[in-house]
């Protein structure tokens, strides 16, 4: 049976009120954690391509920390392939250019992954 047809027929002894609300709790409480952990996945992944970038633009030892910084950031928010292909493109950085693009893309469909499954 679905849970409404139970909740209903336990609501004629009040016990479905109670029910109903706590699922609802449950369930809010559920998306918001779902939500936010999105969020910071996303936060961490824009941030790395960010650092990407900057690093790519105008090679520093600023920016190079930078990078290693939201690597890290990845690996507590992101997953482990985010974190791998992020370290790919450090290794690939005087690889030939299809090397390294190719490790760019590895590590933009693990993003595209990753925050699929948030």
């Amino acid at each position: 049976m679905e849970i409404n047809t139970i909740l209903a027929m336990l609501g004629g002894l009040g016990v479905g009120s109670l029910l109903n609300t706590f699922f609802g709790h449950v369930t809010t409480q559920k998306a918001k954690q779902n939500d936010r952990r999105y969020e910071e996945k996303k936060a961490a992944h824009i941030g790395l391509l960010n650092a990407l970038h900057d690093a790519a633009v105008k090679p520093s030892n600023e920016n190079s920390k930078a990078y290693a910084l939201w690597q890290t950031k990845c690996q507590i928010f992101g997953s482990s392939d985010v974190s791998k292909y992020a370290q790919e493109i450090v290794d690939t950085n005087d690889c030939p250019r299809e090397l390294r693009d190719k490790a760019f893309n590895l590590l933009l469909d693990a993003i595209r992954k990753d925050l699929n499954n948030a």
